[in-house]
Parts: structure tokens; C-alpha cells; sequence
């Protein structure tokens, strides 16, 4: 796999200058290292993570993502792919997705969202002068991640804050009223 860090850094736990360097500005964190170190060792059962390329790991609160460059899992098939997020799962404890980056951030939020569709992106700009992206989703049940996790990943990944809203929401169930029933002794 094509790493941001050294592989020798990675292994050893020790950081050349230009590793420390992309350390302290924040490029990376532990959890990205962490990640690495464990892709690394994963490479041996899986050699089609030999053709892929890292780009970002996100801890969100309900699940994590693992970020990988464009096209790297065009060699995975299904099966190779679900054991590969089981065997991540079982080692960071969490539900991990494993997607891959796309140049546009509408693209990459279609890619984190599945299989939930995407049916409206808009641009807000905020009285501060910030934006904001607003994104509308079919229906909040289609959607497998937490809406704080996706948050999380797209402000890591691509530098936008987003707001998240969906088209149908899921109905809270409706408690049933006890019917009163008829005595036997009607008169």
C-alpha cells in the first residue's frame, strides 16, 4: 500500500523529520498511525492492499472510516472486501466502512452515504462568511451510519462542515390504545 508515512516510521514507531513534521501539522493523528500500522499488517492476507493507496482514517462516533485513494478496491472482490472491513472491525472495535476518495465532494459524499441516495446538495453561506453544505437524503432509514459520523468524515476528508436532512424520516411507532373490551354481561 502507498502510505503518507515511511514504512520503516510505521513499523518501528520512530519518525523521520518529514513524518514528524506531517504529525505536528496535523495532517495525521495516532488513530491514522494506528490504522496504518494495522493495514500494514494486513497486507500478508490480503495482497490486493498492495495496489491501494491511504489517504485518511476517521474515528467517528458510531462508526469508523477508512479512506483509501481512488480506485484501490476495483481489485476486491465482495467477499475479500467484507472480511477485510471484519478483520479491521474486530481489531478497532467498531463498525468500519472502508470507501474510497473521490475528487468531488459531492461524489465522495454519494460513496459514504450508500445505500442511502443522495436527492438534493446545496451551498449555504452562513452570515459569518462561512459555507456550509446542506445534503438531503432519500430516507433516514437507507442511511447505515450515523448522521455525526458522516459529519465527521467529510469535515476530516474534504474540509466542509455539512448539515443533514432527509427526505422521509423514519416514523416514530405508534403505540396502540387498548380497545375497551365488551363485558360478557351486557345489558
Amino acid at each position: 500500500m502507498e502510505y503518507p508515512l515511511c514504512v520503516f516510521d510505521l513499523k518501528s514507531g520512530i519518525f523521520c523529520h518529514k513524518c514528524e513534521e506531517k504529525l505536528r501539522l496535523g495532517l495525521y493523528d495516532d488513530f491514522d498511525v494506528k490504522v496504518m500500522k494495522l493495514l500494514l499488517e494486513l497486507e500478508k492476507g490480503f495482497p490486493q492492499l498492495q495496489k491501494a493507496g491511504y489517504v485518511k482514517a476517521v474515528n467517528g462516533e458510531e462508526t469508523v472510516f477508512v479512506v483509501l485513494r481512488e480506485g484501490s478496491l476495483r481489485s476486491f472482490d465482495f467477499r475479500n472486501l467484507v472480511a477485510l472491513r471484519k478483520r479491521l472491525s474486530e481489531s478497532l472495535g467498531k463498525h468500519v466502512r472502508v470507501v474510497e476518495d473521490r475528487p468531488d465532494v459531492a461524489r465522495f459524499i454519494e460513496e459514504v452515504v450508500v445505500p442511502a441516495r443522495v436527492v438534493a446538495i446545496n451551498k449555504i453561506w452562513l452570515p459569518d462568511g462561512s459555507e456550509e453544505m446542506r445534503v438531503i437524503l432519500d430516507y433516514e432509514r437507507n442511511l447505515k451510519v450515523g448522521v455525526k459520523s458522516l459529519m465527521q468524515v467529510v469535515e476530516k476528508v474534504k474540509g466542509v462542515r455539512l448539515r443533514v436532512d432527509f427526505e422521509r424520516r423514519r416514523r416514530p411507532p405508534r403505540r396502540l390504545q387498548a380497545q375497551p373490551r365488551a363485558s360478557k354481561h351486557t345489558l
